[in-house]
């Protein structure tokens, strides 16, 4: 099957599922929850403008210290980056090598590649911090049944143990007390430091680069806990639940990017969570057609950049 089709596919399977999910929710209280946000869309927009601003200082962290690329250069590239992930079925399979052709001409290609890489195993490792406290809070404040509580606990051992996994090997696993390294594993040593780059002999700008990682994960909670004031201004809406809904925001993202702006699957799962949360199906349907809105907004703004971006120049040599 071409992208294309694939695309076509998958954009017609979730159209379907939003107007299922939106039908059964509520047509009328969903849109009722929509309008209450009313002007508070221009702060949701403001605060998903500020999560790509900290994703671009990310970037730029994870760059040679004296890498030429100037911030404005790489918010512009990871803009438009995102917005051909999140219209395609292809995700970073299409966004990163946009972020690279656009910052050809300022970044040379073996920086482009080892930065990207490495901010993106930031990114997954605040992920799973981000998981782990979503998980934790859920399992500490919500009833809910011993089975999925058993398999909550279990899903929360799993990512830990990833993590501890995941960090042990980007560190490297061989003491150089014990002499030199066998010749298999000095390869996969200049193999870790080819793809991560100089950044890995920083690991200050690394730690704040995960920093502000997690900083973007907080303006999302924030987003959400603001987002559910103006939805159901009668509720009050607590931290915790916000918390939830990012963290399951999180795992859509990462799970379903092949579908193009993950339409229908946002709305189905966070209608489907939402009563277990205290909050109605129709409230929960409203937040994800508000994000949905707030990723249009900035994709558009993306693909904007990419149509105005000069194609003229060749790629600067590795």
């Amino acid at each position: 099957m071409s992208r294309h089709v694939q695309t076509v596919a998958f954009t017609i399977a979730g159209a379907a599922l939003f107007a299922y999910v939106v039908g059964r929710a509520g047509v009328g209280e969903i849109g009722d929850g929509v309008q209450r946000v009313g002007w508070g869309l221009a702060v949701i927009l403001a605060l998903a403008g500020l999560r790509f601003m900290v994703r671009a200082a990310c970037w730029r962290l994870c760059m040679p210290a004296d890498a030429r690329l100037t911030y404005l250069r790489a918010f512009s590239a990871f803009l438009a980056g995102d917005a051909v992930g999140s219209v395609t079925p292809l995700g970073l399979l299409a966004s990163e090598p946009t972020k690279i052709f656009l910052t050809r001409h300022h970044l040379a290609t073996r920086d482009s590649v080892a930065s990207l890489a490495t901010e993106n195993l930031i990114y997954a490792a605040s992920i799973l911090a981000m998981l782990t406290v979503a998980v934790g809070v859920v399992l500490a404040t919500v009833p809910l049944p011993s089975s999925w509580r058993w398999e909550m606990a279990g899903a929360l051992a799993a990512v830990l143990g990833a993590a501890v996994v995941s960090l042990r090997l980007l560190r490297g696993t061989w003491d150089e007390r014990r002499g030199p390294r066998p010749p298999w594993r000095a390869r996969l040593a200049e193999l870790r430091v080819a793809v991560l780059g100089a950044s890995t002999r920083n690991a200050a700008r690394l730690r704040r680069a995960f920093g502000l990682e997690m900083v973007f994960h907080v303006l999302g909670v924030i987003e959400v806990w603001l987002t559910l004031q103006w939805l159901v201004p009668d509720l009050a809406p607590s931290f915790t639940q916000a918390i939830a809904f990012e963290g399951l925001n999180r795992v859509v993202t990462v799970a379903f990017k092949f579908v193009p702006f993950r339409i229908g699957v946002d709305e189905a799962l966070s209608g489907a969570v939402a009563p277990a949360l205290a909050v109605s199906t129709a409230a929960g349907v409203a937040l994800a057609v508000v994000r949905k809105v707030r990723n249009l907004f900035w994709s558009g703004v993306g693909l904007a950049i990419v149509a105005a971006h000069p194609a003229r120049g060749s790629v600067r040599s590795v």
